[in-house]
């Protein structure tokens, strides 16, 4: 009975050595896990994106042709972000220019899903409204040019150094 005890002490012994062991392995991974962050990157940027008629939300064939290019350069990239953002002028209140901004956006976002097969995780559709002109919306030039989406694209990835998130942009070019 005594060489059980015995026995039995030793092997607990040996398993709270290996539990310290772990435990320490453990704190070691949780400090790493500490300075885990998602960064996202902006690889691709449709500045100067698919312009809308005033006052429409119907994408023309020159845009359609423009956005169609820019989204065929990725291919079956399933670990991007698209992000379609849709901007008018400044004719008109800022409520209703948000709202268009938005179904341009959404129109954009649903031709992305329908005819690109760009998993719908994958898009996100938001509203500039005449927030973030490109031009001066004095000119009918101007107005013209701001009434655009704009596509970015955000790669995902897991950084663990410390520090600030990064955006890396990267024009279409």
């Amino acid at each position: 009975m005594v060489e059980r005890v015995s026995d039995v002490e030793g092997r607990l012994g040996q398993s709270e050595a290996r539990l310290q062991q772990l435990s320490g392995k453990a704190d070691v991974a949780l400090n790493r896990l500490d300075h885990l962050r998602l960064e996202r990157r902006v690889v691709l940027n449709l500045k100067d994106g698919g312009q809308f008629a005033f006052d429409s939300t119907v994408m023309t064939e020159a845009a359609r042709r423009q956005i169609d290019r820019f989204v065929d350069e990725f291919g079956a990239n399933h670990e991007v972000l698209f992000v379609v953002v849709g901007h008018t002028d400044s004719i008109g209140p800022d409520d209703y220019n948000f709202e268009l901004g938005q179904k341009r956006a959404t129109g954009v976002a649903r031709y992305l899903i329908s005819r690109k097969g760009i998993d719908p995780i994958r898009v996100m559709a938001v509203s500039s409204g005449a927030s973030a002109p490109l031009a001066d919306n004095t000119s009918r030039e101007g107005r013209r040019k701001n009434r655009r989406i704009e596509i970015l694209v955000y790669q995902e990835s897991i950084s663990s150094s410390p520090g600030k998130q990064r955006l890396d942009l990267v024009p279409a070019g």
